[in-house]
């Protein structure tokens, strides 16, 4: 449809350049086969509907908030990819985003070990996981033999256990660009959001939380099965940083 294809370019004008958009630049640039008139039309009717913002009389149109979660919905488009040898710390500050990276963990819990009524042991596949024993914690984890250790790290964060999930948090994880989050992120808890916590308080896909959103997905980074996160304004364009990230 003309309205959609209308808004589409002018959003992706508008994250190219950064600045308002009017009906005859919109033409010229994107080549539409509609003429000016035509375009402010279709304006005043996404204006309406709350989907463009005008800045200033004669200063052309902004994409709303509303818009652009539409248009990320549509676009992002990222699962799974394929990451090697990225400089994720050059592209965390050139586009002004926090990333976390996070290695997933295909171990399993085999058994759970009362040592002496001192410790309990949780014994995976690969490596230990030493407690202090009670009776309480020994039988809470014996309901999760061979549970994997993310699902066990996803109902120890759920039950607000932290010191266990603290304990069984033993794969790599990195961030970049920490102050994105101390600077725009003040409602939340940032301790939270610079350990490996953040891969459970975001859900796997596009989040929003006023002006930012947070994109998580699977991703193969240096032939490693990950996790990744994205956190920006949701003014920023993300296409050019997958294609930088990828390149």
């Amino acid at each position: 449809m003309k309205k959609e294809m209308i808004l589409n370019h002018l959003i992706d004008l508008y994250l190219k350049e950064n600045i308002p958009v009017s009906s005859g630049v919109l033409k010229k640039k994107c080549k539409l086969p509609f003429s000016p008139s035509t375009i402010r039309n279709y304006f005043q009717k996404l204006d309406s509907e709350g989907l463009l913002l005008k800045v200033h009389i004669s200063s052309g149109s902004v994409p709303s908030r509303e818009a652009l979660e539409q248009y990320w919905y549509e676009n992002l488009r990222y699962d799974g990819i394929n990451i090697n040898n990225s400089s994720f710390e050059e592209l965390a500050d050139e586009f002004n985003l926090f990333l976390a990276i996070r290695e997933k963990e295909f171990v399993t819990l085999k058994s759970v070990i009362n040592f002496r009524n001192r410790f309990v042991i949780l014994d995976f596949e690969k490596y230990e996981v030493i407690l202090k024993y009670s009776s309480e914690v020994f039988h809470f984890f014996t309901q999760f033999i061979n549970y994997s250790i993310d699902d066990l790290k996803k109902i120890v964060f759920s039950l607000n256990l932290n010191v266990f999930y603290k304990k069984l948090s033993v794969s790599e994880y990195k961030n970049f660009n920490k102050n994105f989050l101390y600077k725009h992120y003040q409602n939340f808890s940032i301790d939270k959001l610079i350990t490996d916590e953040i891969f459970n308080h975001f859900k796997k896909g596009l989040s929003f939380n006023n002006d930012f959103m947070a994109y998580k997905i699977d991703a193969i980074i240096d032939e490693k099965e990950s996790e990744f996160i994205m956190i920006g304004s949701i003014y920023d364009n993300y296409i050019n940083f997958f294609e930088s990230l990828s390149a």
